[in-house]
């Protein structure tokens, strides 16, 4: 998958199958598990669960869980003890040493405030407002957020997508973002086409590198399985194939190239263009390695436009996507991105147009995550 083509591969390529074909069940293939055996891959990447915070019971209310009620007796023994803390806080704060804290307060006073300065934002290709050094100011992921997107063609819907936060994960010793993104058919357009996708990447939380890309295809005609690892301490990227056809039976694909650093992959790209500030006209810029290639992303900010959804009216911002392979500019079709004019920018609507019609990703729903 070359990121020229991603629109199609991954959110519309099966839309386009799905007119030329007659399957109607997922393809079946006795060895599917042997796909997904990518020894290199998993050796390399060490992912563990973060456990959640549990919220801590107070020692009051646990204290005072299933036991009777306090004697008259009791009570007064209670009033009388707190009576006591009390007088012993006050003699206290009498007894505290003002003098000394009036000297400390005129120290720190007199003492010179430090300039903070700012983290430098790197690359230096890539907007640096609303950053500080590689993190934005305002985080506009939740954990527990999703985006339900129809898939239609000429108004007829085949399938949707959801574009998900999971629940943080450490990759490899850091903290990291877990961002999954599936592609499903509905169970009409399976009688014609099935399309179950599956595609999850891990970004690291200080810097906003990858890890990974994982991709999991089960569809009428194939079977497949993509790993791409990213050792940011060699600058390369490496790239895992195994893919299963009736025609051509079991394939397999490996490569590794030299990448640029703070480049994204062409699942994390989605994400991490929410992390800007935009407005109207503005271009915005950043790498992307993709099988092999490494790829300049480029969205210009067209205008505002308020889309009328199934969730109703929303402020949004249309973005033109395109990109650069060695300098130079290649086509990638007519394609258009909405993200909601707000902190979170949800992506609410993808456009392609293609030689018949427009494939559409119209919004369903938003799940905003946990606050």
């Amino acid at each position: 998958m070359n990121f020229s083509t991603f629109w199609r591969l991954f959110f519309f390529s099966p839309l386009v199958m799905i007119l030329m074909s007659c399957s109607s069940t997922l393809l079946k293939y006795e060895k599917e598990e042997q796909l997904n055996d990518i020894g290199d891959y998993e050796k390399r990447l060490e992912v563990k669960e973060i456990e959640e915070p549990k919220e801590e019971i107070s020692k009051k209310s646990s204290d005072s869980e299933g036991k009777p009620k306090d004697s008259a007796e009791s009570a007064k023994d209670k009033s009388k003890k707190e009576s006591a803390k009390k007088s012993s806080r006050k003699k206290s704060i009498k007894k505290a040493p003002r003098k000394e804290a009036q000297k400390d307060d005129k120290k720190s006073s007199s003492t010179p405030k430090k300039n903070v300065i700012a983290k430098k934002r790197l690359p230096e290709m890539e907007d640096s407002v609303g950053f500080d050094g590689r993190r934005p100011e305002v985080d506009p992921f939740r954990v527990g957020e999703k985006v339900t997107l129809d898939v239609t063609y000429f108004n007829i819907k085949a399938g949707e997508i959801h574009l998900q936060v999971k629940p943080f994960v450490e990759v490899n010793g850091h903290k990291a973002y877990n961002f999954q993104v599936d592609l499903k058919s509905y169970s009409l357009f399976s009688h014609i086409y099935s399309v179950d996708d599956q595609a999850t990447t891990y970004v690291d939380y200080e810097e906003l590198k990858p890890y990974n890309l994982s991709i999991t295809i089960k569809e009428s005609k194939q079977l497949a399985e993509t790993r791409t690892l990213f050792d940011w301490d060699k600058m390369k990227a490496f790239y895992w194939k195994k893919r299963y056809t009736e025609d051509n039976g079991e394939e397999k694909k490996e490569l590794s190239w030299d990448i640029k650093d703070y480049s994204q992959n062409v699942i994390s790209a989605l994400y991490y263009l929410r992390n800007f500030q935009m407005e109207p006209g503005k271009k915005l810029a950043f790498r992307v390695a993709d099988e092999g290639n490494n790829i300049e992303f480029t969205g210009e900010v067209l205008r505002r436009e308020v889309l009328k959804t199934k969730i109703g009216k929303l402020k949004t911002l249309v973005i033109r996507p395109q990109i650069q392979v060695d300098g130079a500019f290649k086509p990638m079709g007519e394609n258009l991105i909405w993200i909601t004019d707000d902190d979170r920018k949800f992506i609410v609507r993808i456009e392609s147009k293609i030689k018949i019609g427009t494939l559409v990703a119209k919004l369903k729903s938003i799940d905003k995550g946990r606050d």
